[in-house]
């Protein structure tokens, strides 16, 4: 290393290169990661006065998705309020699209739905699917 400040032992040589390359105070970009990932959301416009009760429809299920292979996380995202509705959307990611699509074909995924129209009156429309492939 430069200044013997790092042991070799702990640094790469390709991260050595670029410490020389770049001065002490370079740091790895944040982008430097496992690239392969699936991001699935929904997307729902909620009636204004029943987000609470979105929120804990979201908070009271029995998730089973720890459980599913290549699922990585969850979040439930809350967004702007427009004159007659809130957006949210559901957030999950996955290690790939396969796991994703093979999860919406399976007994967990039926279980995880099936009471998806109790709730209706909260809901301006039907939910919209986004999905992704990570790219960077």
């Amino acid at each position: 290393t430069p200044d013997n400040r790092f042991p070799k032992k702990l640094i790469p040589e390709p991260i050595t290169v670029l410490i020389l390359v770049f001065g002490k105070s370079w740091k790895p970009p944040y982008f430097i990661r496992d690239q392969k990932m699936y991001i699935a959301m929904n997307r729902f416009k909620i009636t204004l006065g029943q987000e609470g009760a979105f929120e804990d429809i979201w908070r009271s299920r029995d998730s089973k998705l720890s459980d599913v292979p290549g699922f990585k996380t969850f979040n439930l995202i809350r967004g702007d309020t427009k004159d007659d509705f809130t957006l949210y959307a559901s957030h999950t990611t996955w290690n790939s699209k396969d796991d994703f699509i093979t999860w919406t074909k399976s007994d967990s995924f039926r279980e995880a739905h099936k009471n998806a129209g109790v709730h209706s009156n909260i809901y301006k429309g039907h939910p919209v699917f986004e999905g992704f492939e990570v790219v960077i």
